[in-house]
């Protein structure tokens, strides 16, 4: 499997998964990175732009998605609760904010994921 089809395929949901576990990073990343030996590394500036990526990895996804479905739909949702996953944990400190976004955003992906599979079916 090519790296394309792959990011095609997990890369909205694993980003999304990913996101919705914003307010376990600090103890998540915190253990894995005292675990390797460099726990001094880890602060909020360091888990902010983790997440970033992370959230950046999962609309990547669902752009690619959208180039097959050809439903904006999905990608406009997951921009939207992305900066909901991002405004709540880093702006406003809100965590229904930031479940809620999450929440979105896992549903997003799993609609999303399904709509690929459904033109996949079209198409053959």
């Amino acid at each position: 499997m090519k790296i394309t089809e792959l990011s095609k395929e997990t890369g909205s949901i694993g980003g999304s998964a990913l996101s919705a576990f914003c307010p376990a990073c600090v103890p998540a990343v915190g253990s894995f990175f005292t675990a390797i030996g460099l726990g001094s590394l880890v602060n909020f500036k360091l888990l902010g732009y983790l997440t970033i990526i992370f959230l950046i990895l999962g609309v990547v996804g669902l752009y690619l998605n959208s180039k097959n479905h050809k439903i904006k739909y999905f990608l406009i949702v997951g921009i939207l609760a992305s900066i909901g996953v991002y405004v709540g944990r880093y702006l406003t400190e809100s965590l229904p904010i930031i479940y809620l976004s999450a929440i979105i955003l896992i549903g997003n992906a799993i609609f999303d994921y399904r709509a690929v599979k459904k033109c996949k079916k079209c198409k053959v």
